[in-house]
């Protein structure tokens, strides 16, 4: 592989790509079996470190200390005891910024690069103009084009009478691998539904980065995730319809 496709895989990878070179290095995902293989060793590889990483919970009454010192409320000590307060006080920020980094912690606590992604496509759809490959409300349209460009077969139920309009559905790339992307409108906000064939989820996952909800669960042998502005009732809402439509 060409050292230039190598530092693009890992811009990409870091989300470092622009809306439209991310966009434009996805159709080559999509052709190049060698730039996919390439994506997933390095994906598997950083689910490998997150997973044997080791983690330590505080001592209570360290945590105490180290909270009320970020919040400024640590009287005075020696001079000795207060570089030690100082370093555990930043410790714990770096590791609180960890925790609650955007895009990295699924609420069950469970870290999945596949969050970042799912974001980025979204995105990438309400902001630019590609947001539907076939345009229609009619899921005996939408399901048979995109049945016929995939492997599997999502289910694309019509929900306009529960307030969830179909707009249509589009072919992404996810974990370098071609996905199914559903389109739906509530009010003013779109929601996008990634499918693809995936492991089983026992109990649906949210989370929240800037305003941007998404929910993550599976059924029938697909994985399916949900993202929107919509506040997350509403997306839950969703969730609970799509998943038992026939």
């Amino acid at each position: 592989m060409k050292r230039d496709d190598e530092l693009r895989l890992h811009a990409y990878l870091d989300g470092a790509l622009g809306a439209t070179e991310a966009v434009d290095f996805e159709r080559r995902l999509a052709e190049d079996s060698e730039l996919r293989a390439g994506l997933a060793e390095l994906r598997a590889m950083s689910r490998r470190i997150h997973s044997q990483a080791a983690y330590f919970d505080a001592p209570p009454r360290l945590r105490a200390r180290v909270l009320a010192r970020v919040r400024g409320e640590v009287p005075r000590r020696p001079r000795r005891l207060a570089l030690w307060s100082g370093l555990a006080a930043a410790l714990a920020v770096a590791a609180m910024a960890a925790w609650i980094s955007p895009g990295l912690i699924l609420r069950t606590g469970a870290w999945d690069p596949r969050l970042q992604e799912v974001l980025d496509g979204h995105l990438r759809a309400t902001l630019g103009t590609h947001w539907v490959d076939v345009a229609s409300s009619d899921r005996h349209t939408v399901k048979p084009w995109l049945s016929a460009r995939l492997g599997f077969s999502p289910v694309v139920p019509d929900l306009s009478e529960q307030g969830f309009e179909l707009i249509g559905g589009r072919l992404d790339v996810l974990d370098a691998q071609p996905v199914a992307a559903l389109a739906y409108r509530r009010h003013q906000h779109m929601i996008s539904v990634f499918v693809w064939p995936g492991e089983s989820v026992g109990t649906p996952q949210a989370t929240e980065r800037r305003g941007y909800h998404v929910i993550r669960w599976s059924g029938g042998g697909l994985s399916y995730w949900a993202v929107s502005d919509l506040n997350e009732a509403e997306l839950r809402d969703f969730m609970r319809l799509l998943s038992s439509a026939p």
